[in-house]
Order: C-alpha cells, then structure tokens, then sequence
C-alpha cells in the first residue's frame, strides 16, 4: 500500500479548510498499540510524545461572502 503525506504546520492546514469552506468536526491524533511498550518501548516513547499521524473529520461550512 501506498500512503502519501506531508508535513506542513498545523495553521496552514487549518487555513486551507476553512478557505474551502470546511470545519473541523473531529480531530484524532493516533496512539501507539496497548501492545507497543513491550515490543518496542522507545518507539511507544516517541510516539506518545509525539504522535506521527492526525486524522481529521470535516464538515461543510455555509460558503463566506468576499470582504
């Protein structure tokens, strides 16, 4: 399986939904497995410190008039 990404702050993001007109309805930022700390304890670490994958769950906004 292929999975593209990119990595860009958080802000920018947020401003690319809302000029699409959408909202965030939902926000996950994935954990490690319960199974995680015992097979691999430094990347369970890292990955509750900071997690490398948010999801998010958008809604569609009434469209702004131009200022």
């Amino acid at each position: 399986m292929t999975h593209r990404y990119w990595r860009q702050p958080l802000q920018a993001r947020v401003t690319e939904f809302s000029a699409a007109c959408l909202a965030i309805d939902r926000l996950v930022e994935h954990r490690p497995a319960a199974s995680t700390p015992h097979q691999r304890p430094a990347t369970y670490e890292k990955l509750n410190r900071q997690p490398g994958f948010i999801a998010f769950q958008l809604i569609k906004t009434p469209a702004r008039p131009f200022a």
